[in-house]
This record gives structure tokens, sequence and C-alpha cells, in this order.
């Protein structure tokens, strides 16, 4: 029986869904709802699926499609109306990120779910990169040992004004944080498989900036199993060339991350090794006196295509009783914790606990 899905929203991301959803075996898009209908019928035409209906309601379209999944695309600040609607039908849901730009909204959502007895599956597809996987089995089997400090680094110019990118960032409290640096936290929460205990942060906005509030987040994590990670990300560079860089020093070695969706490289320590090499140094080369970078085989990726396929994947599966969902709104408020608590720090200028602000923010014991 093929499971039947309604999306919502069909820009930028919402393109990159309906591809998912058009490749993956045994489910079919049923539906869209889309309050642009210029856009609306230009991605149709586009996807060729002037065959598929489009609505402006929602509530209409739950009642004429009757989905087992609805695909939630649209800006943050309509996804708990929209998620409203949707958990009163008992109906699964996959939503983008962040949740909502709010705690109160966002456990809000969750609650619904639960109540309803339905999934509730947040995007953060980057999890699902091969590099993404590739980096927490290095980590998490014990290849690299204890990770002790790491960097972080995350720049590009990413200029609002751009035809084919979203808009509504420029209007945003904390664009950086909130949309992109929250795909990056929670990235760090799952490649060591650790959490983030506290975190001080500060953001500030460029003057050549096109968003109206700060694109730069620098902030320090300090995890629960003693990791200390640096982080710099940033929208508004003064150079128009992007920059990625991700490096880990664990006991034993480093490993370094070179792009986003891929580029993952390591190298071997140990004290026997750098002792001989110290005591040798007078006859080796000062090159050749360490131990170059190795790169790990990782199988390329599509961006934004293979990982939400995988995150789809993983869903489905979840919804079927195979496993756990990872991806859960539940664990999602972890991630949005933490960048709600780097808004705090930037505001007050004092480092944030996160188990205290769990607290102060009503997060339920059993959710963490």
């Amino acid at each position: 029986m093929s499971m039947k899905v309604l999306q919502l929203g069909m820009g930028v991301r919402g393109e990159q869904w309906a591809a998912v959803v058009r490749a993956y075996p045994g489910i079919e898009m049923s539906g869209y709802v889309e309050t642009n209908l210029l856009l609306a019928e230009r991605q149709l035409a586009k996807w060729n699926e002037q065959n598929i209906p489009c609505f402006i309601d929602l509530d209409e379209a739950l009642i004429k499609v009757k989905p087992d999944l609805v695909i939630i695309a649209t800006p943050p600040e309509f996804h708990l109306e929209q998620c409203r609607k949707v958990f009163k039908h008992g109906i699964h849901v996959i939503c983008e990120k962040p949740l909502t730009e709010s705690y109160d909204e966002s456990i809000e959502i969750v609650r619904l779910a639960e109540k309803a007895s339905a999934f509730l599956g947040v995007s953060m597809q980057f999890r699902y990169l091969n590099v993404s996987q590739t980096f927490r089995r290095l980590i998490t089997d014990g290849t690299m040992g204890r990770p002790s400090f790491s960097v972080f680094l995350y720049e590009r110019n990413r200029d609002a004004r751009r035809r084919d990118l979203n808009k509504y960032p420029i209007a945003m409290e904390q664009p950086m944080l909130l949309e992109q640096s929250v795909h990056h936290f929670d990235l760090m929460r799952y490649c060591y498989n650790d959490e983030i205990k506290a975190v001080r942060c500060d953001t500030w906005r460029p003057e050549w900036s096109t968003y109206n509030d700060d694109p730069c987040v620098a902030a320090l994590f300090e995890f629960e199993h003693g990791l200390h990670l640096n982080y710099h990300g940033t929208w508004t560079t003064a150079w128009n060339v992007p920059y990625f860089s991700w490096r880990t020093d664990c006991t034993n070695g480093v490993l370094l991350q070179k792009e986003l969706h891929s580029d993952l490289y390591r190298t071997f320590y140990t004290p026997d090794l750098a002792i001989r090499l110290e005591r040798a140094s007078w006859m080796i080369d000062n090159e050749k006196r360490f131990e170059p970078l190795i790169e790990i085989p990782v199988d390329p990726d599509v961006a934004f295509h293979d990982d939400t396929y995988r995150l789809l994947d993983h869903f489905i599966n979840a919804i079927n009783g195979k496993c756990e969902l990872e991806t859960s709104g539940v664990d999602h408020l972890k991630t949005l914790g933490v960048t709600l608590a780097c808004v705090k720090s930037s505001k007050t200028g004092q480092r944030v606990v996160m188990d205290d602000f769990y607290k102060k923010n009503g997060i339920p014991t059993k959710w963490l």
C-alpha cells in the first residue's frame, strides 16, 4: 500500500523535498499546499506534476487528500499553527528546522504529536551525510580515542538578495543561529555522541550585511565528556569564497573535515612516536617529522538530496517499527535549546549551563 504525502511549501527547500519524494519507492506525492499561486504554477510545470492538486487552504487539503504523512517545508513562523491542524487528524509530520523560533511553541508541537500518537521528525538531514556517518563511527568505535578539543569554522557570503535563496531569514532574529548554526550544533551532538553541557556565545552584524539581525556567531561549547569546541559561523563574509573546517584533536590523532558534505581526513598519534620523532629531529627534515593527513574514503553525496532521502527512509522505518526515530521532535529540543542558549548568552554576556536552561524553559526530565 502506497503512503500518501502532502507537502506544505514549494520554495527552495520544498523543491528539494519534492524531488526526494518522487525518488522514494512506495510513497506518492498526493498534494501540495502553497499560498503563492504563481510559485505553485511554476513549480508544478517545472516538476511535470500538473496532475497533482495544489491547495491554498491546509484544512481543505487534509480533508481531500487524507495523507499519511505531511512534510512541512515552510518558514518556522507558520509551523505551530500548521502542526496544530495536522495533528488533529493524527497524521505523521516531518518538519523543517527550526521547529519554531521559541521554546514554548516547540514544546507545544512535541506535546501535540504525543497526544495524537503521531511521529514528529525534524529535518536535521546533515546527520545522514556519508561523511557525518563516518565521522560518528570513528569517534564512537574508539578509533580516534577521546576527543579533547575542536575548532569548527563555517564562513559564507550568503547574500540574502539572491533569487535562489529563501527570503524570510532577512527579517529573522539571529538568522545565522536559527537557520544555519542549528544544523552545525546538531552535527556536533550527533557526531560526538555527546551532549553540550554549557555555552558562551557572542553574535554581531557587519555593516554590509544583507540581514537585519546578527549573521555572525562565535561560541565556546563545553561537552559533558570534557570536549571543548570553538565555533565560528557567519553568513556575511567580505570574500565570496566559502570556507569550512572542522578539526577535532583526540588521544589517537586528529580528525579533520574540510567540506561540509565531504572530505574527511585523519592523522595518527602515539606518545612513543612523538618522542622518537622529537629525538630524531636533528636528522629528519622538518617537513617530514609529522604524520601526513590521510584521506578517509567516503562515498560522495548529492547534497540536500541524498541526505534528505536517508532521513526520509529512517523516518519511514521508524513508523514501521524497525528503528527508533533519531531526529525526533524531542531530540530536536536539545539542539534548539543549545541554539536558543546561544541567543541568551549573546544578550547577557554570560555562560549558560544547559541543565539550568532546560529546567527554566520547562523541558520535562523524561525528554532529556
